[in-house]
């Protein structure tokens, strides 16, 4: 019976991973660190990363709306749902901090943790990574080829390119805006070679198409990356020009002048102008609509500053202008150095914030989408089950941090506090909790 048993688990994972790999393995990933823009207003460009920092943020007001827009006194359903979870979050702050400072601490601590909490969360639902807005890498690398001054590429002076350029995207169906990543998607990358002028590139672009798009195939031998000759150049856009859903070549004559905005080809014979990808399939990337928030360092490195400005106006507030004294003391050059030492770390924490959070939650959406990729399914279920644990945890750990060096900057130097309140400087009030009024002034 217990072999039975064993034997049906082997066989229900192998059927597990026949359907992941036939119906849910992902496309080639393609890693890109920096959040993708996906559309600018003015000087302000909203990247996949920033929305979903807004939708997080929305998610947290409905949530508090729907919690709390008919309060009673004794609470049920979902506002008892709530106020359960706050109270928790309460009850540790006040433990750290004490009552006083934790109430004085709980908005902000509280609004990084459920910030980042849930914003980690959505980051695991299906449809990130998977739905996004097209963009087309076809007409850029045209646009690339021919432009006089490249963006992206750089031309020596004898008219050749100064090294590799690789353009990386897939097949997609024509659909307009938004579309979704179909599961085994192939990539198509091409890459514009050292050393070879724009016309050869052009031509070899123009087999690749044809490679890709239709049935065209290229002579024993032969490759994409080497040069292409003058009749397998024909043939290749004889391909695409017979094939409704490939993309098609714009030509123009010479004596109207559109050279200057083409590319001429001495195996065409005439000068090509521009790539049509109007038709119903064109060579174009998805990004994505929905990213990790805080897999972008921008995001990350946001929160630190306001972690980090908070905690030191916390300070001041609570110790007065005697709270720099940590950091500039002129009584001796030890105490100096050591006061520069002191402000040094206190901005070297906004660093390890940043990289602290976007390693960790970068880190984990590339092991499920490398995975998703490798092994669909069955590791991904697990991989799943860990995010959800370490982005819970990721929330905790800066919210917690946070909290700590705010108790720090308000209370560790209470003793000093307690000492200069003695001569009339600070008040006792500003001393560490448990500490009596005279063993600071013994100090």
């Amino acid at each position: 019976m217990k072999r039975v048993k064993i034997l049906a688990w082997v066989l229900g994972i192998i059927v597990w991973l026949v359907i992941g790999f036939l119906i849910a393995r992902g496309p080639q990933p393609e890693l890109v660190v920096p959040g993708e823009k996906l559309w600018q207003v003015g000087p302000l460009k909203i990247t996949n990363t920033l929305f979903t920092a807004w939708i997080s943020m929305i998610i947290i007001i409905v949530i508090a709306y729907f919690g709390t827009r008919s309060m009673k006194l004794l609470p049920s359903g979902f506002q008892n749902f709530i106020e359960a979870g706050f109270s928790y979050v309460l009850d540790q702050i006040v433990e750290i901090a004490g009552d006083k400072n934790g109430r004085r601490f709980f908005t902000l601590t509280a609004t990084i943790f459920f910030f980042i909490c849930i914003a980690n969360w959505i980051a695991l639902l299906p449809v990130f990574n998977a739905i996004g807005v097209t963009e087309d890498v076809g007409h850029e690398v045209f646009h690339e080829l021919s432009s006089p001054n490249p963006g992206k590429l750089s031309l020596a002076s004898n008219g050749t390119y100064k090294e590799d350029h690789k353009f990386a995207g897939t097949k997609l169906d024509n659909t307009g805006g938004v579309y979704m990543i179909k599961s085994g998607a192939k990539s198509m990358d091409f890459t514009v070679n050292d050393g070879e002028t724009p016309a050869q590139a052009a031509d070899r672009y123009y087999v690749f198409l044809a490679t890709k798009f239709t049935d065209f195939k290229l002579p024993a031998g032969d490759s994409i990356e080497q040069p292409q000759d003058a009749q397998t150049v024909k043939a290749a856009v004889a391909a695409l020009n017979a094939e409704p859903k490939a993309p098609h070549l714009i030509t123009a004559n010479e004596q109207h002048g559109s050279n200057e905005h083409g590319i001429e080809s001495s195996a065409l014979g005439t000068t090509v102008t521009g790539v049509d990808f109007s038709k119903a399939q064109r060579f174009g990337t998805v990004i994505p609509l929905f990213r990790s928030a805080f897999a972008d360092v921008s995001n990350t490195l946001a929160i630190a500053i306001i972690s980090f400005v908070m905690v030191e106006f916390w300070g001041i507030q609570s110790l007065g202008i005697g709270y720099l004294k940590k950091f500039f003391d002129f009584s001796s050059p030890i105490n100096f150095f050591v006061g520069f030492l002191e402000l040094i770390s206190e901005f070297v924490r906004i660093i390890s914030f940043t990289f602290r959070l976007f390693g960790n939650l970068f880190g984990g959406e590339v092991l499920i989408v490398m995975i998703t990729y490798i092994v669909p399914f069955l590791l991904v279920d697990i991989v799943y089950g860990m995010e959800l644990f370490f982005g819970f945890i990721q929330a905790a750990i800066f919210a917690l941090l946070t909290l700590v060096f705010a108790v720090m900057a308000t209370e560790s130097h209470g003793e000093e506090g307690h000492a200069e309140g003695s001569d009339g400087h600070h008040t006792p009030e500003h001393g560490a909790p448990g500490i009596p009024q005279g063993a600071a002034q013994v100090q």
